[in-house]
């Protein structure tokens, strides 16, 4: 596949050249890579707007180390369990929880503590796409100097592979947070280890319609860009 390009010379050649005659017409032939090249540089422009790094350090929810806190409470509509840290690293549960639960707390523990996201950023987090007004999770966390910390964990993020998140006492900050954090913690609430698909192919496919040429993630990153 090739495309032809049409050019009529309208004015006499620079000294030193060799003249084409007057009014010749020259057919220049472009091969279809070139086309190709362009469709490949609109695809690494829209990754250039949704690759963007992280911020460096990561976004830090909770600078805490799992030595720094003597007990945690994840909530949930009417669930919720309490967990107390012992001085030997272990946990010891409130009554009525799970025994697995302190296990899984212990497995878990790096982990959650200091507790980071990969990205946050100055936003109205009342904003009903967040979640974050009645948020799925609520992990309180006490600290070793008895100072009571509270994290509100709402909706998935739009590739599934993380959470909004924000901290009790600054609702103009949004995290977003593993998704494997927040399994961890309803793991806790459960008993039980907990893991939520990743359905970002199905997601891909049912939000990428055939008659619109807009990549998916381009529309995502321009949503964004327009919400700051």
């Amino acid at each position: 596949m090739r495309s032809v390009l049409v050019l009529r010379r309208l004015t006499p050649p620079l000294s030193g050249g060799h003249p084409l005659f007057p009014g010749a017409v020259v057919r220049v032939v472009v091969p279809a890579v070139c086309l190709a090249l362009g469709v490949v540089g609109a695809a690494a422009t829209s990754r250039a707007l949704t690759d963007r790094p992280s911020e460096a350090p990561p976004a830090t929810v909770l600078p805490l180390r799992s030595s720094e806190v003597t007990r945690i409470a994840v909530e949930s509509g009417a669930q919720d369990v309490e967990l107390a840290r012992n001085g030997d690293g272990t946990w010891t549960s409130a009554a009525g929880a799970s025994p697995q639960v302190e296990g899984l707390m212990s497995d878990i523990q790096e982990r959650l503590f200091p507790l980071q996201g990969y990205r946050s950023l100055a936003t109205d987090t009342s904003s009903a796409e967040y979640g974050l007004t009645s948020p799925e999770i609520t992990f309180r966390v006490e600290d070793v100097e008895g100072r009571d910390h509270r994290v509100l964990l709402g909706a998935a993020t739009f590739t599934n592979g993380g959470v909004y998140a924000r901290r009790s006492t600054d609702a103009s900050r949004l995290y977003l947070v593993p998704r494997r954090m927040m399994d961890d913690l309803r793991s806790l609430l459960t008993g039980r280890r907990v893991d939520t698909p990743n359905d970002l192919s199905e997601k891909l496919k049912e939000n990428t319609p055939k008659h619109d040429p807009t990549s998916w993630w381009l529309r995502q990153a321009q949503k964004a860009e327009r919400a700051k």
